[in-house]
């Protein structure tokens, strides 16, 4: 997908914060503060105006070394470009997180050398499997990489949900 799309960081890079959007109210609130050695190895966050199979806006991690500040602060959209993603699951079902990097870091992230890109993504899978075993009743697992085509056909059925939703 060449075209960029919106994201909406909810919490930056190495926080143990775990914050959520309130589409209400269009804010976010503190849901809870992971337990050490839990901190999230890239910015996360959802893009707007998708329903994922949770019910919530489809997830986001944002691949970068910059630092962004959560959407409570900036109250702004970050343009960025989807390069893959992550099936898992947890209590609630399927719940996949697309991975995008900053609109101006594409070439960037397309020229870094594999085992670079290997070394980021095992950071993420690792968070992502085991951030919840400190909390009671709830878990995750991953199921596998999804490359940049399921990736966005994910994206796109979380707008397609969301436009159904408001008809």
């Amino acid at each position: 997908m060449n075209t960029p799309v919106d994201i909406i960081i909810e919490i930056p890079r190495y926080s143990n914060e775990k914050w959520e959007y309130d589409r209400v109210n269009d804010q976010l609130f503190l849901d809870r503060v992971l337990k050490y050695p839990y901190f999230y190895p890239q910015a996360y966050g959802f893009f707007p105006n998708t329903i994922g199979n949770d019910g919530d806006e489809l997830d986001v991690v944002l691949i970068t070394d910059r630092k962004y500040a959560n959407y409570s602060q900036e109250k702004k959209t970050i343009k960025a470009h989807i390069v893959g993603g992550l099936m898992m699951h947890d209590e609630k079902g399927r719940d996949e997180k697309i991975f995008v990097v900053p609109e101006d870091e594409l070439e960037s992230y397309a020229n870094m050398e594999p085992f670079q890109k290997t070394i980021i993504h095992d950071d993420i899978v690792w968070f992502f499997a085991n951030y919840k075993m400190n909390d009671p009743g709830k878990w995750s697992k991953i199921d596998y990489m999804m490359d940049l085509q399921e990736a966005v056909e994910v994206y796109n059925s979380a707008k397609k949900a969301f436009l159904g939703k408001q008809i």
